[in-house]
């Protein structure tokens, strides 16, 4: 499931830089591959859940605006890694933007409001218990 649709992408970039993005030379000049496009936004959605499986159930609902964001931007870089030249600069910084932002929800400097997964593992915890040692007239 995708957390961003191709009118999202519109919406962010524009209709010409989706068409430019994924032209090629069997096609009319102003259409969009929109396949091309639903593949990019399920992979990058895929990607999304990388970082918030973690901390929360996934697919996250209500999809929230910061995660259709990160789809796009993630999934606009890959729409232009689509031939062999490299993505421009804005879009570089877009992708690690959204990289960043997933990064801080994954380590938790950054939350959604979403439903979080219970932590019920033995080896993994939101933060490591120190034992206390006494060292002559005080603690530590």
């Amino acid at each position: 499931m995708a957390y961003a649709t191709v009118q999202d992408m519109i919406e962010r970039f524009g209709e010409r830089a989706l068409i430019d993005a994924t032209r090629n030379l069997n096609q009319d000049r102003d259409v969009m591959d929109v396949i091309a496009i639903n593949k990019k936004l399920e992979s990058a959605s895929a990607t999304v859940d990388t970082y918030l499986q973690r901390r929360y159930e996934v697919p996250v609902r209500p999809v929230q605006l910061p995660v259709v964001d990160a789809t796009c931007a993630l999934a606009r870089y890959a729409l232009c890694q689509m031939d062999d030249s490299e993505p421009a600069l804005q879009i570089q910084t877009g992708r690690k933007d959204a990289l960043k932002w997933l990064s801080d929800i994954a380590s938790g400097a950054a939350t959604l409001d979403a439903t979080a997964v219970p932590d019920k593992s033995d080896t993994w915890s939101r933060f490591q218990a120190r034992p206390t040692s006494i060292r002559g007239n005080g603690l530590w």
